[in-house]
Formats: structure tokens, sequence, C-alpha cells
């Protein structure tokens, strides 16, 4: 493939956010880093080293530079302009360049929803948020097929790219993986060269958990989250639904105490704090009936809310 090369110096920016896109770059010598302004702070999302590309969603999606990219030391690239890069694209099946577009578009709402995260300055769970966007994106930029035709990520690539990205102590980011182990939302596995990987079942989780909290948030609770005795009365309420024939399904407060076996003179203390559950929205709700304090919940959805409250108390304990 033809190209042109170019010598940058340490410190030289090869493109900045926002501008048009020229091309991609093939790292021959040096090192560069991909990198997002926020507020004047520096945020590191990748360091590409020789052999490494950049740039390369640009000759898909035709969209400007979502982040910026400079040398951090003396550096020699080439450079693939559009022209270039359409000129082998006829040799390239029409599906392929699409998926390749398709893939590109998913990394740049990623990137958004990482800058919001990142902009929020004090908003509650912002480490949590943001590890889960960079997550999002290492999994579309290194995810690769098992045996069994699941996309994996290497372990060792999760961990050390969470960490480098956003300058996080990898104790932290072992904590925040164990949370998604124990979630339930990563499962071990192995990558194609049999070491140890990641599994995710539901890659939606990355999208669907920042928007949970945020009807969560708006819905201005009392509390950052469900307590452990909440949680409780929610995983009853969880399993008793189904035995119900109706959706949505009413579960009494009684009937859950019932279950719990709760302490006589621990009850007028759990239900008073029943209120929090007029801020989980319309798929667990606390409503009067004639059996009293009453949970009505929707069969669909509660089994995700439940695991979504668990997952937000979980960040929440350990301060993320």
């Amino acid at each position: 493939m033809a190209g042109a090369t170019k010598i940058y110096n340490s410190g030289d920016f090869i493109f900045k956010a926002g501008d048009q896109s020229d091309g991609m770059y093939i790292v021959r010598k040096g090192q560069l880093q991909v990198i997002l302004d926020q507020g004047g702070k520096q945020m590191i999302l990748a360091t590409i080293s020789e052999g490494g590309i950049v740039g390369e969603m640009a000759l898909f999606d035709k969209q400007k530079r979502s982040a910026s990219v400079k040398a951090t030391q003396a550096s020699e690239v080439t450079q693939i302009t559009a022209t270039d890069f359409d000129a082998l694209t006829k040799q390239i099946p029409k599906w392929f360049v699409a998926l390749m577009g398709a893939l590109s578009h998913r990394l740049r709402q990623t990137n958004e929803r990482l800058q919001k995260a990142e902009s929020g300055g004090g908003v509650p769970m912002q480490s949590a948020l943001r590890l889960i966007a960079v997550m999002d994106l290492i999994w579309a930029k290194h995810g690769e097929k098992d045996e069994k035709g699941k996309f994996v990520v290497n372990k060792k690539t999760m961990e050390s790219m969470l960490s480098e990205t956003l300058q996080e102590n990898p104790a932290r980011v072992q904590a925040f993986l164990k949370i998604l182990v124990d979630g339930e939302i990563l499962i071990n596995a192995s990558d194609p060269r049999k070491q140890p990987a990641w599994g995710m079942p539901n890659r939606a989780f990355a999208t669907q958990f920042p928007q949970f909290l945020a009807d969560f948030r708006k819905a201005n609770p009392p509390v950052s989250c469900l307590d452990e005795n909440m949680l409780r009365i929610m995983k009853v309420a969880t399993d008793l639904a189904p035995k119900n024939p109706y959706d949505p399904a009413t579960v009494p407060f009684m009937q859950i105490v019932s279950e719990l076996k709760v302490e006589p003179e621990k009850i007028p203390e759990m239900k008073k704090a029943l209120e929090v559950f007029n801020y989980t929205g319309k798929s667990c709700s606390l409503i009067k009936s004639s059996d009293g304090d009453t949970l009505k919940m929707v069969k669909a959805d509660i089994a995700r809310l439940m695991k979504s409250h668990q997952m937000l108390a979980a960040f929440t304990n350990q301060s993320f």
C-alpha cells in the first residue's frame, strides 16, 4: 500500500480532536498517545507503539477526529490517505467495509459516553462509569472469538489497558473486575491461544447500567443505593413475582417479611425504609393495596433491575 513517511518530534501533534480526517497512520518508529482533553486535563486513552495504527476509524465513517494523537518521543509514521485507502477498498467486499463502518460508529459512541462521564466532575459513580466505558472500548477493539465463537478479551490485556488508560491503581481495577464477576457480568473464559480471558454474556451491560444509574439518580432518591435489607426485600420479591399470575405482579411486604423470617421488632424500621422503592421506576414500585405496603413488579424487567441495584450497591460500598 502506498503511503507518505512523516517525522514528528516528541510533543508534536499528529492531529487534534475535531480535525477533519486526513487518513490513518502506521507507526514505524517511536510512540504515540491517544488523548482526550477534559477542561484542560489530558486523559490518556491508549499508547500506540511500533507497528500500531491510529486514525483508522475516520477512513470508514468519514467523521472528524474524536480524540487527539501526539508523539511522546521522536517518531516516524506512514500516512495512508483516504485516496490510498479508497483504492484498496475496491478489492474488499462491500459487507466488510460496512461492518468496519458500524464498528467505527460504535467506538465513537463509546468515546462520547466516556467523555460525558469524565466531564461530570464529582458525579457519583464517576470512576465506575469511566471504567465501564473504557472496558467497552477495549472489548470493541480487542475482542476476539474463542473456540465456541464467543467474543472474549485476554485478561492481562483488559487489566493492563484499564490501568494504563485511566491511570488507575491496579488493585482498584482488580476490585472493579471482581464486582463484575460477582454480578455475573464477566465470566472466566479462554482466548484463541488458550490464555485466561474474560467473557461477557451481555455486552449491552455497558449501555444498560449507565442508563439505569441515570434514571435512578434523576428520580432523586434519598439514598445513593439500596442497603442490604432493601436488597434482600427486592430479591425475595423478585423470586415471588413469577408465582403471581398477573403482570405486573404484586408482592405484599408482609409476605416478604414472612419469607425472610424478620424479627417482629425490626419490621417497623424495614417498613419505613421501603420509601426508597418510590424511586426505582415502573419496573419495581411501592404501592398501597388491601394487603398494605406492596411491591409492584414487571416480571420481564425485574431480574435485570435487581442485578443493577446489586451492582450499584457493590460499586458504592467500594467507593467507585
